[in-house]
């Protein structure tokens, strides 16, 4: 795997952040951003569910791999110099439960948890 592309929500200021956050990071696997339910995203991965990647991050892999919520997750950091071993620790049976309520609570409310740390438009 060489590649892997984000599909991010840009109406979401957590999200944006991440991207910001993702793109400054040095990484082992390229992350190519693409904002979710865009037009390039329909024309890259018609297979998809459009409304569906808004619900929670979606990663796709160079070889047509779909990663969607916590997975995708941790694909993410499994792509990061710094923070492969945390993927590797996260995913692991005794963290998996705990990482997948996690990331799914901070998924479900990421428009409160935008407004209330002040990272709205």
């Amino acid at each position: 795997m060489t590649a892997l592309t984000v599909l991010y929500d840009p109406t979401c200021g957590l999200c944006r952040r991440a991207h910001e956050w993702l793109e400054q990071q040095r990484k082992l696997i390229e992350l190519v951003f693409v904002p979710c339910k865009s037009a390039e995203a329909r024309l890259r991965f018609p297979h998809l569910d459009h409304d569906l990647t808004a619900n929670d991050l979606t990663v796709i892999g160079d070889q047509g791999e779909v990663f969607m919520g916590p997975k995708a997750w941790l694909m993410v950091l499994w792509a990061l110099s710094q923070y492969r071993e945390w993927a590797y620790r996260l995913s692991s049976p005794a963290l998996l439960p705990t990482t997948r309520r996690v990331v799914s609570m901070i998924s479900e409310h990421r428009y409160q948890i935008s407004r209330a740390t002040g990272l709205t438009r």
